[in-house]
């Protein structure tokens, strides 16, 4: 008889995506992820938002509002990530250009783009976990769309005795944790796309991530397990397609 696997802990993922627009706007495009215990998410907002009020960061907090005259707010942001225990993020680039739409992804850009999340997400979905899955809104060719990720997520999550709750879409303007991925995340993608090579905000701010995370940003995390901060490069040289 098998031993019934206990559920050990319960997540909230927060997720957003930078430079997806094809490889005719950009090379590289990268899609995050910020993990948050269930149990911690309560303090954790309350403690983002005291946070907000003291460094006067009003409104939406994102990677493409970086200026000098909110840099030093924005690094804030980046200590509260790395400082607030049991935050992770989690990210993966791909390289667009190695993309074959027409052999792995039915000739559909779109369908490739989601293959990708599910990349993102599955490999730290363990054994036992309870994870609601929060996206950032995009405007999908069809309506199905969401409906078949989740599924497929559900039953990935399945086969191992986890849960996916749900998978649902979310206004990134009402989720201050879900602001966070949106700079990490942004700022992964523009340094592969080499977009930081001037000095500017931007480029400061992404070399503050770096030495916080203890690795460039462009670069790939030595050991793919869960931790804090977690980059991934999707390898699709020949036979790669990520099916």
């Amino acid at each position: 008889m098998l031993r019934q696997i206990q559920r050990k802990m319960k997540y909230i993922v927060y997720c957003d995506e930078s430079r997806h627009d094809g490889p005719q706007s950009h090379r590289y495009m990268a899609i995050g992820g910020l993990w948050v215990p269930t149990a911690v998410r309560d303090e954790a907002n309350g403690a983002l938002r005291q946070l907000r009020r003291s460094i006067d960061l009003r409104g939406e907090a994102k990677w493409g509002k970086v200026s000098d005259s909110r840099l030093q707010a924005y690094r804030s942001l980046v200590d509260f990530f790395f400082e607030r225990p049991g935050l992770q993020f989690r990210v993966i680039v791909v390289d667009q250009l190695r993309v074959d739409v027409d052999r792995f992804h039915e000739g559909d850009q779109e369908l490739g783009f989601y293959k990708f999340y599910y990349e993102m997400l599955e490999k730290w979905i363990e054994p036992g976990n309870e994870y609601l899955i929060l996206l950032d809104f995009k405007q999908n060719s069809g309506a199905h769309r969401y409906g078949d990720f989740r599924r497929i997520l559900r039953n990935r999550a399945s086969s191992i005795a986890a849960t996916i709750t749900d998978l649902t879409v979310i206004d990134s303007k009402l989720a201050p944790l879900g602001q966070i991925c949106d700079v990490l995340t942004g700022a992964v993608a523009a340094s592969c796309c080499m977009d930081l090579r001037r000095p500017s905000a931007k480029e400061s701010l992404a070399k503050y991530i770096e030495a916080r995370a203890g690795l460039p940003l462009c670069a790939q995390t030595p050991n793919p397990k869960r931790c804090k901060f977690n980059i991934f490069r999707i390898d699709l040289g020949p036979g790669n397609g990520v099916r």
